[in-house]
Order: C-alpha cells, then sequence, then structure tokens
C-alpha cells in the first residue's frame, strides 16, 4: 500500500516536474526561435529570429506611447569557421499602429508592428511578399502610398 502511494506521488512530482520544463522558455526573459506566424512581446522581452541566412535578437521598451525597438542582426554562419562580420544595430520609434520591416535575400521577411499604447510589439515572420502586402494594410491614412 504504502508503495502504490511513493509510485504515484513520484508520478504525479515527474509530471509536475515536466510540465513546468516545458513552460520554462514562455516564463524566462528569452523567447524561442519562431520561423512562421504572429507573436507578441513585452517590453524588455527577447526577440529572437532566424530568416533566411539572418539572425536578429532585440528588444523594445515602452516610451511615451511609442514602441523604441533595438535590433542586432547578423549574418548567420558556420561557428567552426572564422568569426562572422560584425552585427549591424538598427533602432526604430514606431507609433502605435506603425509597422517596419526586414528582408532577407532568401524572401523571408520579418515585420514589426507597435501595439496600443506601445505596450506590446507584435512581430510577423514569413514569406517576402505576404508581409509587404500586409505592412502596406497597417499604413496609416496620412502616409502617402507609392503607386
Amino acid at each position: 500500500m504504502i508503495s502504490i502511494k511513493l509510485l504515484n506521488s513520484s508520478v504525479f512530482a515527474g509530471a509536475v516536474a515536466g510540465s513546468l520544463w516545458a513552460w520554462i522558455p514562455a516564463a524566462s526573459s528569452g523567447s524561442p526561435l519562431r520561423v512562421e506566424g504572429t507573436a507578441a512581446y513585452m517590453p524588455i522581452q527577447s526577440i529572437s529570429y532566424d530568416f533566411g541566412s539572418k539572425s536578429m535578437r532585440g528588444y523594445f521598451v515602452e516610451d511615451v506611447a511609442t514602441c523604441r525597438v533595438t535590433l542586432m542582426i547578423i549574418e548567420r554562419s558556420d561557428p567552426d569557421t572564422s568569426l562572422p562580420p560584425s552585427p549591424t544595430r538598427v533602432r526604430l520609434v514606431l507609433s502605435p499602429g506603425q509597422s517596419a520591416g526586414l528582408d532577407s535575400e532568401e524572401g523571408k521577411s520579418l515585420n514589426f508592428t507597435c501595439g496600443e499604447d506601445g505596450k506590446t510589439l507584435l512581430v510577423d515572420a514569413g514569406e517576402r511578399g505576404k508581409l509587404v502586402a500586409l505592412q502596406s494594410l497597417t499604413l496609416p491614412k496620412n502616409v502617402a502610398k507609392s503607386e
């Protein structure tokens, strides 16, 4: 009887530990690498994406109801080869509803859209053509579009 209770307790503890392990990336300040889709980020939460031959890491902060985004972009390379080229820092200030995009030569893209009151940053990852079309839909009415 005691061994059955001990076994049940061990199984329960293992299940709890396993479910907590699955949530560690979501609960930490880091974020998993994403390939396709949309994700919402909170201020100072780590943003990480690989798109095409590029790798991007960054974060944003809310400042007077805007999103101040800082990104580091580098060419992905084999770690056993020589040092990769130095990264490029990109700084963006987006008002709520504004969007900016990054494209790789291989047709993969990222769109960054500032959420309401600068409290969130939405990141869309996917094919360039789809994201360019999506970005043109989010342009404010007072911004001229090229024809």
